[in-house]
């Protein structure tokens, strides 16, 4: 089928499978909560074609006294329908953001373009992006901006004068290219990142200092005194340059001036990566290709941990294939050596309805690094959701509570539970609650990373890897543990393995005493 829709641009089988079918009831196949037993059955008495449609049924639903389809359900598409929704209006960072660095090479290597910067919420760093904005500085703007428009990956033009083109790019994502005085560059760049509420907070501080402040400088008077760099407006302010990803008002402003910024965390940090899958469950590499691409990052050590017997879909590991993990690891331990990054055995272990692991403690005693998830029954009621989480985080071999919200964006919305006391529970356990860098989850949001950072949890940034190449987009989890202004020393893959490997032993003694106590 591949074949056939690359050489013709059409696949026969779907064209026959989707024969009669309206078009707008395929899309609205991919609505969260509405399976396609329910729209058939909606279809078939309201003749739906939009989403507009779909609505109007929903609120007719009491009436049609359907069997089996009451108020709850209903609710439940409903809520569906708005993240379908909203998901169609903005990009995944992970899609934007390749999409920009493309954007910004190609312009980068124009002759008349001086520097190229992205802003917006792309530069903070977003979990989702509505459209780009882009700086630059060039001597003949709008010959550089004609340019611009011809680029390879522009699609289309929306707009083009003197200062500003507004271009559709691959991808279906707009961008404002924006030329800019080199003078004012710098004042352009932090006006144009925002947010919207960070900017009136410095605009109300530069006026009680009897200065202006805007995206053409800081003025005293008619007198620019600062602009040119983005450093220069900070400090003109009496601060350091606030990272962007803290720029959303929540107390950066106020803690930059009092010089209580933290030192967010960064790439170069990271000494490993505790979650990442292979081919013995649901992964698309070796354990050796995962191993070596971790050596190519310049890893310390790398945590394999492949899913549990629950998780059929994803070919979970049972006792004896897990058994047959365990040997090809400690195998390639021998043969490696010292070369490459440590190999830790370890396993992304469900945490089942009533809250205990999918693995017996016999097991799990066997594995090196155990990251507990919930797979399942994500409508659970809150006291239900909290209590399985709880009794997972009281186990002495949990590790890492991966993905801990469970949502998925545009798809899923976050488990109910008490995160205050998840949270509180991880701290009491040690448990590190895992920083997601799916771009399909960034799980913990960054208001829930900064909570529970504020509570003193510690994290673990995980890629959840099922690829050599998405060891690679670890750098999301980065982002959005920076949004929620953690530190390296809050993220225990910063730490180097014997550091790691002593916290990974002690705390499950530490555990299991108080447990038995």
């Amino acid at each position: 089928m591949i074949e056939e829709y690359i050489q013709t641009g059409h696949i026969t089988r779907y064209e026959n499978e989707a024969r009669g079918i309206a078009p707008g009831l395929i899309e609205l196949m991919t609505i969260p909560g509405l399976g396609p037993k329910t729209l058939a059955l909606l279809d078939a008495k309201c003749h739906i074609r939009s989403l507009d449609g779909l609505r109007s049924c929903l609120d007719r639903i009491p009436s049609m006294k359907l069997k089996g389809f009451g108020a709850k359900k209903a609710q439940i598409i409903r809520r569906g329908m708005e993240l379908w929704a909203a998901s169609r209006q903005r990009m995944l960072i992970g899609v934007a953001l390749p999409l920009a660095e493309n954007l910004l090479a190609q312009l980068r290597k124009m002759a008349l373009i001086e520097r190229a910067e992205a802003a917006g919420s792309l530069r903070r760093r977003k979990e989702t992006i509505g459209d780009l904005d882009v700086l630059v500085i060039s001597k003949n703007a709008r010959r550089a901006l004609e340019q611009a428009t011809k680029l390879p990956l522009v699609r289309q033009v929306l707009a083009l004068g003197p200062t500003k083109a507004t271009l559709i790019v691959e991808g279906g994502i707009q961008v404002d290219v924006r030329a800019v005085e080199r003078q004012s560059f710098g004042a352009a760049l932090q006006y144009f990142t925002g947010s919207k509420q960070h900017n009136i907070h410095l605009r109300t501080l530069a006026r009680e200092q009897g200065l202006k402040c805007n995206e053409y400088g800081v003025f005293r008077g008619a007198q620019r005194v600062a602009g040119k760099e983005e450093a220069e407006v900070y400090s003109l302010l009496g601060m350091p340059v606030i990272p962007p990803e803290l720029r959303e008002d929540r107390g950066e402003i106020k803690a930059a001036l009092e010089d209580r910024l933290p030192r967010l965390v960064e790439m170069k940090d990271l000494r490993g990566d505790l979650h990442a899958h292979t081919t013995y469950s649901d992964g698309k590499a070796t354990v050796e290709e995962m191993v070596e691409h971790a050596a190519e990052l310049g890893y310390e050590y790398v945590g394999l941990s492949d899913h549990s017997p629950s998780q059929r879909i994803a070919r979970g590991l049972d006792a004896g294939r897990l058994e047959e993990k365990i040997e090809e690891i400690e195998a390639s331990r021998k043969k490696r050596g010292s070369r490459g990054p440590r190999i830790l055995i370890g396993a992304e272990v469900d945490i089942l309805a009533g809250g205990k692991l999918d693995y017996p403690d016999t097991i799990l005693a066997k594995l090196d690094v155990v990251v507990a998830a919930v797979h399942s029954l994500f409508r659970q009621s809150k006291d239900i959701m909290t209590g399985r989480i709880l009794d997972a985080l009281a186990n002495p071999h949990v590790d890492v509570l991966a993905h801990p919200s469970g949502r998925l964006l545009g798809a899923r919305e976050p488990v109910e539970m008490d995160f205050e006391r998840v949270v509180d529970a991880a701290r009491k356990n040690q448990v590190a609650l895992e920083l997601n860098a799916s771009m399909y989850r960034l799980d913990l949001n960054d208001a829930m990373a900064k909570a529970a950072h504020d509570a003193g949890v510690l994290f673990a940034i995980g890629s959840d890897a099922h690829t050599t190449a998405q060891l690679d987009l670890i750098r999301y989890g980065v982002f959005q543990a920076r949004r929620g202004w953690v530190d390296a020393k809050s993220v225990i893959n910063t730490w180097p393995y014997a550091r790691l490997e002593r916290w990974l032993r002690q705390r499950r003694s530490e555990h299991a005493r108080r447990r038995s106590a």
